[in-house]
């Protein structure tokens, strides 16, 4: 997309001003705050780089479940988990280097995550500049006291997660859109905040302890903690817990998930017995299962899933429902393989569907009468 066409100069002026200002001031702290650099740091640098960048890379698919379910809440304020390295980069490196983890790991998320048409590319700038500000704030916090005293980070982790905001909630002001920024007083704005800089403040730690190989303990703890958010809000969406999420939230899901896969399943059960739900939790897919209920039956996205490990488990599932003598009928449709987008896939899935019906229909009318 050409920067001309950007909507960002749509915007009222001033609006247009304080999101340029915060941009520039974030380049200028960054490029001209000079501090001396020291082995150390540059290593605790390479180090929260390539802990970022791995995440990245680990946790692609769920973290795009993330974001398609923050688009289905109009006014909410998506949040990644990189806090966990920015807050630590921030509160023990020079201002450069910290701004360098942050620029360098919001990069490699862009790249490993983002689709042109998920993400608007000024908003994500502006997002580092603010990221850039807050690092900022917080490690001058963190150097007012003495580093073997616990009080400097927490004073820092408080200004980041307060700062953090405030770019976001400023634009907004400038751009008319006040009404939004009230959701920043909710917990729901500062929940991944919060629990990302909890792990950022242990590696905090290990690196002021120069214990760099623990540090490596924040990724495992970071990847646990996303899925097991994300897990939470797939039970909350738009249905009982105990059931399978609602139509409308799974769509959104499931067309973000198979745009930027590049292998991806839809699984179909057509039934209207309900103890056909009760069997998705039999299913051992070997992939991630993100399940919903419908009008006509279940669905399942099968996330990361070739095409011939999406037959094995259709036919696992008929057997299961087979077993338990319930009346229903699997279809599979796979990408790349039966087509690119989720409004494929689904028709490919309902045709091999009707196809089974007709066929069972077949056999039926050609059994004796008794």
């Amino acid at each position: 997309m050409a920067v001309a066409s950007w909507a960002i100069w749509r915007e009222p002026r001033r609006a247009v001003i304080v999101i340029l200002t915060m941009d520039c001031a974030a380049v200028a702290l960054a490029l001209f705050r000079f501090e001396h650099l020291t082995r150390a740091a540059i290593i605790s640098t390479a180090l929260l780089i390539v802990l970022s960048i791995s995440f990245s890379l680990l946790t692609g698919t769920w973290e795009l479940v993330r974001r398609a379910m923050w688009q289905t809440r109009p006014g909410g304020h998506y949040r990644n988990f990189l806090s966990t390295w920015h807050f630590a980069a921030a509160v023990t490196l020079p201002l450069m280097l910290a701004a360098g983890v942050i620029a360098i790991s919001l990069a490699a998320e862009w790249t490993t995550r983002q689709r042109s048409d998920q993400a608007i590319l000024y908003r994500y700038i502006y997002s580092s500049a603010g990221q850039v500000l807050t690092a900022c704030a917080a490690g001058a916090c963190a150097k007012l006291l003495p580093l073997d005293e616990p009080w400097p980070l927490l004073i820092a982790a408080a200004t980041y997660l307060v700062v953090g905001i405030m770019p976001v909630m400023l634009a907004q002001w400038a751009a008319d859109q006040r009404l939004r920024a009230g959701y920043f007083l909710s917990w729901e704005a500062h929940r991944v905040e919060t629990y990302t800089v909890i792990v950022g403040i242990g590696g905090a730690l290990l690196i002021q302890a120069h214990q760099h190989m623990w540090v490596w303990l924040s990724l495992p703890a970071a990847i646990v903690l996303q899925r097991w958010m994300t897990q939470s809000d797939l039970r909350a969406i738009d249905a009982p817990e105990a059931r399978p999420m609602g139509e409308q939230a799974w769509l959104a899901i499931a067309r973000e998930v198979i745009k930027a896969c590049p292998v991806g399943a839809i699984m179909r059960i057509q039934t209207t017995d309900p103890m056909a739900a009760s069997q998705l939790a039999r299913i051992k897919a070997g992939c991630d299962a993100i399940g919903m209920t419908g009008r006509s039956g279940l669905a399942i996205l099968l996330t990361q899933c070739p095409g011939g490990n999406a037959d094995a488990l259709a036919e696992r599932m008929r057997a299961i429902l087979q077993t338990e003598n319930i009346s229903a009928q699997v279809a599979v449709a796979a990408k790349p393989r039966d087509g690119q987008t989720l409004d494929e896939l689904l028709a490919v899935s309902e045709a091999e569907l009707i196809t089974r019906v007709a066929a069972i229909r077949r056999t039926k009318s050609k059994l004796p009468e008794s």
